[in-house]
C-alpha cells in the first residue's frame, strides 16, 4: 500500500476538528470499505510523529486504530496543507514536475505557495 496524500490531509483535518476533549479518531469514523486504508496512512502518520495513538492489529480482518492527538509536527504540516488552494496547488506542483511527494517536500512546496500569497494581494 502507498502513501495516500490526501487521506493523510483528510485524517489530520479530521483528528484536528475532534480535539483534545472528544473521543480519538478511529477507524469507525470512516466508510467500512477504506478501513485498511485509513489505518495504514494513520500507521504511517504515528510512525513520523505527527499523530500520538495506537494501532490494534487484528488476527482477521481490518486493523483498528485510536488517532488521540496530533503533535507539534502534526500541527505544522496540517497547518501547512490545510487550506484548499495551498493543498491543490501544491499537489500540482508535483504532478507537474514528476516529483515523489515526500514529507519534508510536501510541508517545504506548501508553506512557499502560501509565502506567496502573503506576498500577493490574490487571496486564497
Amino acid at each position: 500500500m502507498k502513501r495516500n496524500w490526501d487521506l493523510i490531509r483528510e485524517v489530520l483535518i479530521r483528528l484536528d476538528e475532534k480535539g483534545p476533549e472528544k473521543h480519538a479518531l478511529r477507524a469507525e469514523d470512516f466508510d467500512e470499505e477504506r478501513h485498511h486504508e485509513v489505518a495504514y496512512q494513520v500507521e504511517l502518520l504515528k510512525e513520523a510523529g505527527l499523530v500520538d495513538g495506537q494501532i490494534m492489529k487484528a488476527a482477521s480482518g481490518p486493523p483498528d486504530f485510536l488517532a488521540l492527538r496530533l503533535t507539534w509536527e502534526g500541527h505544522e504540516l496540517l497547518d501547512a496543507i490545510r487550506n484548499d488552494t495551498v493543498w491543490k496547488r501544491t499537489k500540482e506542483s508535483f504532478l507537474t514536475k514528476g516529483l515523489s511527494m515526500t514529507f519534508e517536500l510536501v510541508r517545504s512546496v506548501a508553506i512557499s505557495i502560501a509565502t506567496e500569497f502573503l506576498k500577493s494581494k490574490i487571496s486564497i
